[in-house]
């Protein structure tokens, strides 16, 4: 089973014990499915779904401007001014840091 497919299959097993209305050991118990792994890709599961967030970036230019800065505004409430100068790799490097 590749990383894809036991995703789905623990996905399912998840939310078979959420409609199963029984608590996670009962659930785990009646299923032959260990605790601690049930535990395990709740866990992973529900962490990757939290850090996987796609934040749209909108770009104003202003024509002509000699501006020394670009001020970002993250949807997070942050807002950050970087120098003009930087490259987008550099660029990138703060971004993903203050998201």
């Amino acid at each position: 089973m590749n990383q894809a497919q036991k995703r789905a299959h623990w996905t399912a097993v998840i939310e078979q014990q959420k409609q199963s209305q029984l608590s996670i050991k009962q659930f785990c118990r009646a299923n032959g499915i260990p605790y601690q792994t049930f535990c395990y890709w709740s866990k992973r599961l529900h962490s990757t779904d939290t850090k996987q967030t796609l934040q749209p970036i909108v770009f104003n230019e202003q024509p002509h401007s000699s501006a020394e800065a670009v001020v970002l505004f993250f949807a997070n409430g942050i807002r950050a001014e970087l120098p003009v100068a930087l490259n987008a790799a550099q660029i990138k490097h703060w971004v993903d840091a203050l998201q």
